[in-house]
Parts: C-alpha cells; sequence; structure tokens
C-alpha cells in the first residue's frame, strides 16, 4: 500500500482481512501529518500519516533510527518530556486530540499504556507492583484490590506462577517474569491501548514465546502497537505492519501482504534482509 496519497487503511482493500465475521476494524489511534524533531534540528518523523485499528496487533518495522520508538512515544506523549522535541501534526485516540491543551495527560496515559524493553518493576512486592496504580487511583478497598490484582496478573499469564509468593520481592522473579510482571502492572489501571517498545527484545526464547502468545490473547481486548527489529516475531504476532525507514511512513498493510507482496521497493529490500 502506497502511503504517498491520502490512502486509509481502513478502506476496502484492508477491511476484514483478519475479522471472522468479516467487519473491518474500526480507527483507534490515527496520525495526520505527524511530524517530530529533536534538539539539533534532527527529524525523527517526517509527515506521517497512519490509522491503527481497534483490537488488532500493529507492528512498527525498520532499521535503527528510522523513528520507531519516536512514533510510539507520540501516541501517549512521552515525546513531551524530551527537553527541546518539536511535534508537528496530529494525532487522535477515538477521534479525539491528545495534543489538545483540554487533555489530561495523566489520564491519556492510563488510556494508552506502554511497556519498554527492560523490565522495570518497581523494588516493592509482586502484589504491591500491581496495586500501585490503583492505590493512586484512590481504590483503597483491600477485597477490590485483590481481586483486579489476581485478574491482571491471569491476564498476564502470570498468576498461577506467582499466586503464592505474591508478597514476596518482584525483583526475584526471572526477567520474563518481570516483564509480564509489569504488563500486569499496566493492565491493573484499565488501559484501552498496550504499546510494546521491543518487549520481548531482552528476554530468552521461551520467555520471548510466552509474551508472543500473551500478545495474542490481549489483542481481544486491547489495541497493540509492538516495536520490533524481529521480523520473524512481527510476522507471528501482528495483524498490520507498518515499514518504516528514515523518518517516513513508507509502507503499511496487512502484515501477510507486507510480508509476501510489497509494494515498495524498500520494504522488499528490507524484508528480504539486503539492508537495514
Amino acid at each position: 500500500m502506497d502511503l504517498s496519497g491520502e490512502i486509509d487503511i481502513l478502506g476496502a482493500s484492508v477491511g476484514g482481512v483478519d475479522g471472522a465475521d468479516g467487519a473491518r476494524p474500526q480507527p483507534c489511534l490515527e496520525t495526520r501529518n505527524l511530524s517530530v524533531c529533536y534538539a539539533g534540528n534532527r527529524q525523527a518523523l517526517n509527515k506521517v500519516r497512519l490509522t491503527v485499528p481497534r483490537q488488532r496487533v500493529t507492528a512498527l518495522i525498520g532499521p535503527s533510527g528510522c523513528g520507531k520508538t519516536s512514533l510510539l512515544r507520540c501516541f501517549n506523549r512521552l515525546n513531551d518530556l524530551v527537553d527541546d522535541c518539536v511535534i508537528t501534526g496530529r494525532v487522535r485516540l477515538e477521534g479525539k486530540n491528545i495534543y489538545s491543551p483540554k487533555i489530561d495527560v495523566t489520564e491519556l496515559r492510563r488510556r494508552v499504556g506502554m511497556v519498554f524493553q527492560k523490565p522495570n518493576p518497581f523494588p516493592k512486592s509482586i502484589y504491591e507492583n500491581v496495586a500501585f496504580g490503583l492505590r493512586i487511583r484512590g481504590i483503597g478497598s483491600r477485597r477490590r484490590l485483590d481481586e483486579i490484582v489476581e485478574e491482571s496478573l491471569a491476564a498476564a499469564a502470570l498468576w498461577d506462577e506467582v499466586k503464592d509468593r505474591l508478597h514476596h520481592s518482584a525483583l526475584a522473579l526471572s526477567g520474563g517474569q518481570q516483564q509480564r510482571l509489569v504488563i500486569a502492572r499496566t493492565l491493573a489501571v484499565a488501559p484501552e491501548v498496550l504499546l510494546l517498545d521491543e518487549s520481548a527484545s531482552a528476554l530468552d526464547p521461551i520467555s520471548t514465546l510466552k509474551i508472543e502468545e500473551l500478545i495474542t490473547e490481549l489483542k481481544k481486548r486491547y489495541t497493540i502497537v509492538i516495536v520490533t527489529h524481529n521480523l520473524q516475531q512481527a510476522a507471528r504476532v501482528s495483524d498490520y505492519t507498518a515499514f518504516m525507514d528514515m523518518g517516513d511512513l513508507v509502507e503499511f498493510d496487512t502484515t501477510a501482504r507486507i510480508f509476501t507482496n510489497p509494494v515498495k521497493r524498500r520494504t522488499e529490500e528490507y524484508i528480504t534482509g539486503r539492508y537495514g
């Protein structure tokens, strides 16, 4: 799919590809003419136009420095924390401009949760890691906390492994378990979107497989956007794939089409390993 024109991924050529009922996926996140420039006039994104469908997995792929993470960080305004970062264009979540002055950024980051490459559990118990955001939101009922902690750990496929040691340190968990704990902590505050930035790249193959299985399960309830350098992983877990290069969104389509019949030569060369 060529993005040089006004093309929307929810058009007839894409709609209904992976829906059991043939229904087209609805838009969740949308960018229009989104550009990001860091200090020193380093252009990270160039007028990116993208529509991320609801309750699907969208993978962002491309060589290092192509703008994948910069784009991901625009979805929950983490780039606001970067000095001298200039952002132009629009980003909409469920049709509303997230860069509007009226937007509560804290609430936005609850709705759009992010999991980073390296697991970052708090130096607290497993239970308190998951309950942390709930307490900040004013949930004090022990019964309610217990319910949400169990639900979140179960959703992150971790409950059975830790239910007998909830009050042990989270730092004693393995790397893969820590990453799933971080996902559980994110799920506990009821987000709508999950952003995963190379969330399995630091894990062993078995832990990586569990994260991939978890992603497949979670898309039934959440919109998921992943950044990955692992093309095989993108092919396994994503429904749609965006190939980026030098700040440009070169091509976006269903994952099957991107990996088997890309339109752009740059995409084909990257997918086949001829560069990047």
